[in-house]
């Protein structure tokens, strides 16, 4: 075996299954018949030899004692070659024991005080690939038996098993498993086969690890002796990660290219490979690992002490003079060794590497074995050595490169421990800004609030100046002769001067002329402003009193003569002294004098809220501006976000956001008329970053949310002047002449003069143009990436116009050099970079994040992407509590999730139904990023809870299917409200700042959607799209997936091509598209109103968002079939309808029903009429059950009555009463209503002549009538004799006429109105009748439909039930899908689950409370579905909770499910035999599985 290949085998063995400890697993296993654990989901027979693993510095637990290997010292106990002690929880343990006799006989003992009777099943494993065997019975311990010829198995004795076996038996490993045959339990380690070495070395290398003087450990270890590779322990994943993370910090944190950080991880592996074959035993290691780096240093040392200084083993000593050994290969190992000791100083390998060369041969190993095995361990290595003795004088000739494209796989994962999802859940954020600062009255709000208000003033605004003191600058109109006055106002309690100039139509500074200076002004000599001292402020408005006391305000005005020609008034304060100056963040303040408010520049995108004018006044109006003013003025409004000054802090957060993330897209100058130091620039970001920071510990929700995005727009900062020295350094290294018209000074001086972000891309594509060989396609790609063009390069003040120049004998030099430069200024401008994060955090990182950020250092560009995804989550998991700490740890935060979502993109399109296994590392990354995270929890929750065959995309049957695809909605919705909410939040706000900025059409219109795109949420439905055609196909669900569902929609269908083609198509009526192709980009034309294709793009594309911003259909087929049938229809007019399962069904309709968006006036016409009769009031308030009847009450009450006595014990029916028909009409007719009455009979005239608004109305006169006094008695005594406590005071009857109202005003409803008037109904003809009672605490409910509704057969039951209240099914504000079930009524036993629960919430009422239900007479009218068009009401609030349905007993535990819903489905068999027709039921289940039918009526 290689030795590369080989220690990566021993890494990925401990891939498979990451722990926390080395326990016994106990029970529930899955065992073959030989009774060895099955591997993997092939379920083949075979020796699991996969070793489990340490999981190193996780917080919140007690580590476990690792099972190591215990080199024991043959001065103590000279027979023991290995030991191994098995933690079995509560104090017990097995142990594992190998002793070697004089003879070279090997005896393996294994013991174990578990309680119970122990049987060893067990088998022998040769040498490497010689697969597993069993012994001859010459060496069975008494009483062992053969296992179907796959295993012995004996019984444990007092001392536990012994098995002897001879020095020539070729058995390699024992491999076993216990069983507690009391019991049936098999012990094993987290599901793996124990798997004991049984001769590591021979006698003479016991050893063990010193800790004493460095002489002493070298002359402990006089005799010793590498082992063997393949006889060292597997090497756990995480000890990698965190192992290469200390070397990298032991180095200091260089910068590194990704190369570097790949060929570090390698030499971690090595070196703890080295160290193992050293004698050390992972626990060791670990113990080094947990102290951190400066262990590691102090160890290394040790290590290398008493691996330097031994004298030669004795196998060299004995036959060293007749081996043949070859220098090179010595020289070449000794020096891979002294890199995997961290390239100490001074150190020589050579014996260390002579002796191991010795050894292999002395093993059977041939010198060409040796260099094989070498040369391919060390192929990355070679090359480095062959650099290293070339250096910078050796040019080689330039070579062709094969670059093969890299396939991406999903591959193992690193086998994350488990955590509840649910513990994720940003349940408490920080306390809203009004609770930490307690919000104080500011002195200059009035004046603020008045010139805003007054239209007499054209432009206002109010400015920080420190220490809590703010000036207001406003302007105003006035009369012909002075037509302007700038009023300057502030409660600073310095004693001020306005330093101040005008401008003339420019941007410049103009000296002031006489006639614009008051009679305390004066002209600065020599100079070109004039000055005017501030006054107390003695007007009535300046009058303002806060907490008692009067706060002295002083104030500056000055007018502006019609014929002075001046545009603004720019100016700065200082002291009366002149020993402080203010200014407006680095420039000067501005007022300017417009002929209106500028705010009503931007009317076609609404009102101007203060915090966006001020952003916008300093965009456009300011003369001087560059990243320096702009960053600094952001640190200011930050601040005065956190005082409380801009409200809500959520819309103001998400304005600084899409304010700093046009500038970082470049939208807006980075540089006008100022240049900025590269030192003053590091400050401004600096500060501007910190404050950041610090604003995100002081928000909550979704302004947190964006402040953490604030920090994508922005490089840290710091350092900045390195930038500048820097490049001149790398000139004069590599001799570059300063020389005028050569790339690099022209790049030198952009970088001197004015840096930017701009200056990542330029140096990144040099450095591809140098290892290109000078490759010019290179560098224009590479910049083309970053999006600079030839223009933008040209276009700064130091352009850059001249091409690279290749110098090849500088080549490797200026590689280097450039690189580490391209870190310098990744650290100034990239903030989200992970080598520049991962360095400056590196002072921050805890312990248990550490072996996770060394794994991803060292793997970004692994193609094994789900390894890579897994620990960058797991270490944005371990510092997600530090966020609001370090601003290092944001950064670093972010630059993890940039990795998880390159990597999603990169495995998800290739990686087909596999892609199922990055849904949980991608749903946790999504909830560690937003704040509002709570649903996102709850779907990764029952994602984590499906079977293996749909987690890892294997075949899942089509039960575990239907669940993966409940689970899929709920992920899918969960993913669009993200969206939506993201999308909803920013688009009015990037419309108005773009607008007003002048941005690029392009960059307004897609700046929500591109943030969506750019965030975790599109790497899960990138996945979701991968896997969801596999899932249906298994589930064998229906042919559609509606991406933007809409109830109902009637149009012309059209057949297009290609979406793309028709996109910029204006459709005069409308349009239903039926797409040949749809990639995701496109737009919605105007006029359609659906599109249907074969193409599924995700969730998040283009389309999909703009489909659900306009309330469009669109719906992807999966099934030839259906689009087949719709192809039949093209330019037919058809009216296509969808439900919450995702069926769609279409039918053609006449033209004129597409007449109006509508439709349904035209609708209407083409219906029979129908008519209701009135029922008259039977003069009583209240009835109960035994009065309902015919003319009294509808059928919800009726039906409730008559089946009393007719149904089974088991089946309950609760306490009601009723208000009749004619109560609602009765009680708006008493005298007390009289006004009302008139009012609501002038509304209803309204809205049978169109005005819909009128509606409304009727509902709000309804809920302020007034309830007649007789009522509630009548009310109290019905409720009394029919078993119904009545509302026992003043507020609780209050709430029950509040719910009586709202059921009577429910009959005003839209929706209601529209049906009614789609059959020829006068709505106001419909009478509502009210069912009342006693809530019912349900923990299910459920409806039936004893017909099954989507077949029409009679003969099955159709059945829903969710978590809480029916309402969550009937009313329709709950999306998606209940636990449907059907069942045959001559097999009502057996009913058949076809859909499982996607709801997300559940709709509860967690008090005593009654419930009004509407009951009109038009509940079984013939053609009019009357049936849920009103509303039904509780008297105490029903509140919608997020459900957990994976939990659940009724998806947990299958018989429990089985009763329930065989109960429900005969429940609805015993009502419709009761009432001799098919009904539509519904009812509860209670907390005790008691079942209880609410109402029933005819199913329709």
């Amino acid at each position: 075996m290689a030795y590369s290949s080989h220690l990566q085998s021993k890494v990925l063995e401990g891939t498979r299954g990451l722990v926390f400890k080395y326990p016994l697993d106990k029970g529930n296993h899955s065992y073959s018949r030989d009774g060895f654990r099955r591997s993997g989901s092939s379920q083949r027979r075979c020796w699991d030899r996969q070793r489990a693993s340490v999981f190193l510095g996780t917080a919140n637990r007690t580590r476990k004692n690792y099972s190591s290997i215990k080199h024991i010292n043959a001065a103590t106990d000279a027979s023991v070659a290995y030991r191994r002690d098995y933690d079995a929880g509560k104090g017990k343990r097995v142990t594992a024991e190998t002793i070697v006799s004089d003879e070279g006989d090997r005896v393996i003992r294994i013991e174990s005080d578990i309680p119970g009777k122990l049987l060893l099943h067990w088998g022998l494993e040769g040498n490497e690939g010689e697969g597993w065997r069993l012994p001859g019975k010459e060496v069975w311990p008494e009483g062992t038996v053969e296992y179907k010829r796959r295993a012995l198995q004996t019984r444990f004795g007092d001392g536990g098993v012994e098995i002897r076996l001879r020095n020539d038996d070729p058995a390699r490993y024992l491999n076993f498993v216990v069983k507690d045959t009391a019991s049936g339990e098999w012990y094993d380690i987290n599901g793996s086969n124990f798997h004991v070495p049984i001769s590591l070395v021979d006698d003479e290398s016991k050893m063990s690890v010193g800790s004493g003087s460095a002489d002493e450990m070298v002359q402990q270890n006089q005799k010793k002796v590498l082992l063997r590779e393949e006889d060292i322990p597997s090497i756990p994943q995480d000890l990698s990660g965190v192992w290469s993370y200390m070397k990298w910090e032991a180095s200091g944190c260089p910068n590194r290219s990704q190369e570097e950080a790949d060929r570090e991880y390698q030499n971690a592996i090595r070196e703890i490979a080295m160290f193992l074959r050293q004698g050390c035993s992972l626990n060791d290691l670990q113990k080094v690992a947990e102290d951190g780096v400066e262990r590691y240093k102090a160890f290394a040392r040790e290590q290398e002490m008493m691996w330097t200084q031994q004298p030669m083993p004795a196998a060299e000593a004995q036959d060293g003079g007749d081996v043949d050994v070859d220098q090179d290969v010595v020289n070449f190992r000794a020096y891979l060794m002294w890199e995997q000791a961290g390239k100490p100083d001074g150190a020589d390998f050579g014996q260390a590497a002579r002796a191991e060369i010795v050894q292999l041969l002395g093993e059977g190993k041939t010198m060409e074995d040796i260099r094989h095995d070498m040369n391919m361990a060390g192929a990355e290595d070679t090359q480095h050595v062959r650099e290293e003795a070339q250096r910078d004088d050796v040019v080689e000739t330039p070579k062709e490169k094969q670059v093969d494209e890299v396939q991406y796989t999903v591959g193992e994962g690193i086998g994350i421990r488990y955590r509840n999802p649910l513990d994720l859940i940003h349940r408490s954020g920080a306390p809203r800004l009004s609770e930490v600062h307690k919000k104080t009255p500011k002195p200059l709000q009035p004046l603020w609030k008045m010139a805003r208000e007054d239209e007499d003033c054209i432009w206002h605004r109010v400015y920080s100046l420190g220490s809590k003191s703010e000036m207001l600058v406003s302007v105003w109109k006035e009369g012909d002769e002075h037509p302007y006055k700038v009023v300057l106002t502030t409660d600073n309690p310095s004693e001020l001067v306005m330093h101040w100039g005008v401008r003339k139509g420019g941007r410049s500074w103009k000296k002031p002329d006489v006639a614009l200076l008051s009679g305390d002004s004066d002209l600065v000599p020599d100079g070109i402003a004039a000055e005017t001292p501030f006054k107390s402020c003695s007007d009535e408005e300046c009058h303002i009193e806060i907490g008692g006391s009067i706060v002295p305000l002083q104030r500056v005005e000055l007018s502006v003569p019609g014929n002075a020609k001046v545009s603004a008034i720019s100016f700065v304060l200082r002291s009366d002294d002149g020993s402080r100056w203010w200014k407006d963040g680095g420039s000067d303040f501005l007022a300017p004098l417009l002929a209106k408010d500028a705010s009503k520049s931007v009317d076609e995108v609404g009102e101007v809220d203060e915090l966006s004018q001020t952003i916008i006044d300093c965009e456009v109006k300011s003369g001087a501006w560059t990243l320096m003013h702009r960053f600094n003025k952001a640190s200011d409004l930050l601040e005065d976000i956190v005082q409380g000054r801009f409200e809500p802090a959520d819309k103001a957060m998400a304005t600084i956001f899409v304010w700093l993330r046009y500038s970082a897209i470049r939208q807006l100058t980075w540089q006008r008329n100022y240049n900025t130091q590269p030192r003053i620039l590091g400050a401004a970001q600096e500060r501007l970053t910190h404050k950041i920071s610090d604003v995100y510990s002081s928000l909550q929700g979704q302004a947190k949310e964006f402040a953490r995005l604030c920090l994508t727009t922005v490089g840290r900062g710091g350092n900045a002047q390195a930038v500048r020295d820097e490049i001149l350094n790398i000139m004069h290294r590599n001799k570059v002449k300063e020389v005028k018209g050569t790339w690099m000074e022209e790049f030198h001086q952009k970088l001197h003069n004015n840096t930017t972000p701009d200056d990542v891309g330029i140096c990144e594509a040099y450095i591809a143009f140098l290892k290109t060989d000078g490759d010019i396609g290179a560098y224009w790609g590479t910049l083309s990436d970053h999006g600079i063009t030839r223009e933008r390069l040209e276009s700064f003040d130091r352009p850059i116009v001249t091409l690279p120049e290749f110098m090849g004998d500088k080549k490797e030099n200026l590689i280097r050099d450039f690189e580490n430069y391209l870190g310098i200024l990744k650290a100034t401008h990239s903030g989200a970079d992970l080598q520049a994060s991962a360095s400056a955090a590196s002072d921050f990182v805890p312990g248990s994040a550490k072996s996770y950020l060394g794994f991803v250092l060292g793997q970004q560009n692994s193609s094994n992407v789900l390894s890579l995804m897994e620990a960058a989550v797991e270490c944005r998991t371990e510092i997600n509590g530090m966020l609001g700490d370090h601003r290092e740890i944001m950064y670093l935060d972010l630059a993890l999730e940039n990795i998880v979502r390159a990597a999603a993109e990169r495995g998800a399109g290739a990686a087909g139904s596999s892609a199922a296994s990055l849904m949980a590392p991608l749903l946790q990354n999504l909830a560690l990023s937003l704040e509002n995270n709570e649903e996102i929890c709850y779907c990764l929750k029952a994602w984590q809870d499906l079977d293996d065959e749909v987690k890892h995309g294997g075949y899942p049957s089509k039960d575990q299917a239907l669940r993966g695809m409940a689970v899929i909605e709920r992920i899918r919705r969960a993913l669009a409200d993200a969206s939506d909410t993201m999308v909803n939040t920013l688009q009015d706000i990037s419309s108005l700042l773009g607008n007003a900025f002048g941005c690029e059409e392009w960059s307004v219109q897609l700046f929500a959607e591109e943030v969506v795109r750019g965030g975790p949420a599109f790497a899960v439905s990138l996945v979701l799209s991968s896997i969801e055609q596999n899932l249906r196909s298994a589930a064998e669900m229906g042919a559609w997936q509606v991406i933007s569902p809409v109830e109902k929609t009637t149009g012309k269908l059209l057949m297009v091509p290609d979406l793309h083609v028709v996109a910029d198509e204006v459709y005069k009526e409308p349009t239903i598209l039926l797409a040949s192709r749809v990639t995701g980009e496109e737009e919605v034309p105007l006029g359609v109103v659906g599109i249907l294709s074969g193409d599924a793009p995700d969730v998040l594309s283009h389309l999909s968002v703009r489909c659900r911003n306009m309330k469009a259909l669109f719906g992807a087929c999966h099934e030839a079939e259906p689009l087949e049938t719709l192809e039949e229809l093209n330019e037919k007019y058809i009216t296509i309808t969808t439900n919450a399962a995702g069926a769609v069904s279409w039918e053609e309709v006449d033209s004129s029903a597409v007449a109006s968006s509508e439709s349904a006036r035209d609708d209407a016409k083409t219906k029979k009429k129908l008519s209701v009769a009135k029922p008259t009031w039977c003069k009583k308030w209240s009835i109960g059950i035994d009065s309902f009847e015919n003319g009294v009450v509808g059928a919800k009450s009726k039906n409730l009555a008559s089946l009393r006595g007719k149904l089974p014990e088991w089946i309950s029916l609760p306490s009601s009463i009723a208000l009749p028909f004619g109560s609602f009409e009765a009680a708006m007719s008493s005298s007390i209503n009289s006004d009302i009455a008139s009012q609501l009979e002038k509304s209803v005239k309204d809205a049978r002549n169109g005005d819909t608004k009128a509606l409304s109305t009727c509902r709000e006169l309804i809920m302020g009538m007034e309830i007649p006094e007789e009522v509630q008695k009548d009310l109290a005594q019905t409720m009394k004799s029919n078993g119904i406590s009545a509302p026992k005071d003043s507020d609780a009857w209050y709430q029950a006429f509040r719910a009586l109202k709202a059921v009577w005003a429910s009959k005003y409803n839209e929706r209601a109105f529209t049906s009614t008037k789609r059959v020829g109904l006068d709505f106001d003809d419909v009478t509502m009748a009210v069912l009342v009672q006693k809530v019912v605490q349900a923990k299910y409910a459920f409806v039936i439909h004893t017909t099954n509704p989507m077949t029409g057969d009679e003969d099955e039951i159709y059945c829903e039930l969710v978590k809480g209240m029916g309402e969550s099914i009937v009313s329709g504000t709950v999306p998606g899908s209940a636990l449907a079930f059907t069942a045959k009524k001559n097999d009502l036993e057996n009913p058949k689950i076809v859909l499982y629960p996607s709801k997300s919430q559940g709709m509860f009422v967690r008090e005593e409370s009654l419930i009004f239900r509407s009951d009109s007479n038009g509940e079984d009218l013939e053609g009019y579905a009357g049936a849920g068009l009103y509303d039904s009401v509780t008297t105490a609030v029903m509140t919608q909770e997020l459900v957990d349905y994976s939990s659940d007993q009724i998806l947990t535990d299958p018989e429990f499910a089985k009763d329930i819903m065989s109960r429900v489905c005969k429940t609805g068999a015993a009502i419709e035999k009761s009432l001799k027709s098919p009904q539509d039921v519904e009812g509860v289940i209670d907390p005790d599985n008691v079942i209880t039918v609410v109402q029933t009526r005819p199913q329709m």
